[in-house]
């Protein structure tokens, strides 16, 4: 389906995928497997980069620290940043979610009842190694 008049000559279905900046390619792709699930799906390491496989998403790993990933290097302190990624889950009670998290020494920033893509969900915000915001939302309100 198409956007309304003035709008651009495409439909915007979803997000592909997202490009985290790491310092440790390594460290980042397994912390993303055991914690959230993701697998490898291409391994671009001569660039600095693995792709993860995330449901239907991508999460890309850059290590800028890496002299294959200097292309992703901000410019500037601070000038590259997300503030948060989203990543919908299926459904988990509080009580197994608070286990894993601890299981990997995470600490819940925030969580409850959010609005996203599909609508009310529950969610835990963590923080990456890498000090990316991560929202792990179910889709649904309980």
């Amino acid at each position: 389906m198409k956007t309304t008049a003035g709008g651009p000559p495409f439909e915007l279905r979803a997000i592909d995928h997202v490009v985290l900046i790491v310092d440790g390619l390594e460290d980042a792709v397994k912390w993303y497997a055991e914690v959230v699930g993701a697998t490898e799906e291409k391994s671009l390491r001569q660039f600095g980069m693995v792709q993860l496989r995330a449901g239907a998403s991508m999460i890309d790993l850059v290590d800028a620290g890496s002299k294959a990933g200097d292309w992703a290097r901000a410019k500037v302190e601070g000038g590259r940043n997300v503030d948060h990624l989203c990543l919908e889950i299926g459904p988990i009670t509080k009580r197994e979610m608070e286990a894993h998290l601890k299981k990997h020494g995470l600490e819940v920033e925030e969580e409850g009842l959010r609005g996203g893509a599909k609508g009310e969900g529950y969610s835990w915000y963590i923080r990456d190694p890498w000090d990316h915001q991560i929202e792990l939302k179910t889709d649904k309100p309980d």
